[in-house]
């Protein structure tokens, strides 16, 4: 009974590994791209322009820390109020 499901799953996995098989690489361009064709133009970084990076990041970092622990201290609070609102 159980062997039309098996052979149909056999099947299909056969023909799924012959689709593959059909899919070869001729070159090793097909895989990197040709050489040159993808070069990037990035900015060059000055000192003044890490510093007000490093900055920006400094007070992002602080921004999120205070919001972190004002969260934390929000959830704490409706924790212990609810607490207390139950068995108080």
């Amino acid at each position: 009974m159980a062997g039309g499901g098996i052979s149909g799953a056999i099947t299909s996995l056969k023909n799924n590994r012959n689709l593959l098989k059909k899919r070869k690489l001729r070159q090793k361009e097909d895989v990197y791209g040709i050489e040159g064709v993808t070069k990037l133009n990035l900015k060059e970084s000055t000192d003044q322009d890490m510093k007000i990076i490093r900055k920006k990041i400094k007070e992002y970092k602080r921004e999120e820390r205070r919001v972190q622990v004002l969260s934390i201290l929000v959830t704490i609070s409706i924790l212990y109020a609810a607490y207390v609102l139950l068995f108080g």
